[in-house]
């Protein structure tokens, strides 16, 4: 059973393999509700948004999203920007990395760091 909301909200809509919740495992994750959203802001520009950057070389996808701004708070700052990369249109992902400030070590993010990133760039303006 899924652990991230947006996983257990969603429906089965398609034939194949169930859902591997990317919190459940992060390195074998399948088709997870979260980590799509967040893969549905960056792909080949569909949402063309101002701090999204998409690049694709023979089949592999990667894209770094500005999270600078994404909370006010500076208690809940995340960090400067996403790395997400994937192969193909398959479910799985690759690679999320939180970039921080200087010095600071890549890390995975979290549930909801994901949620406020896809929250912010998909708001109405």
């Amino acid at each position: 059973m899924p652990t991230c909301k947006m996983c257990l909200k969603r429906r089965k809509t398609w034939r194949g393999n169930n859902p591997v919740c990317y919190f459940d495992k992060p390195d074998d994750n399948w088709n997870c509700a979260t980590v799509g959203a967040i893969r549905d802001l960056v792909y080949e520009g569909q949402k063309l948004k101002l701090g999204i950057h998409y690049e694709y070389c023979d089949d592999e996808k990667f894209a770094t999203i500005n999270i600078h701004d994404v909370t006010d708070d500076k208690d809940n700052y995340i960090g400067r920007c996403l790395y997400v990369a994937w192969y193909k249109n398959r479910g799985g992902t690759e690679a999320l990395w939180i970039l921080g400030g200087e010095g600071d070590i890549p890390r995975k993010p979290t549930e909801k760091e994901l949620l406020a990133i896809v929250q912010y760039y998909t708001r109405e303006v």
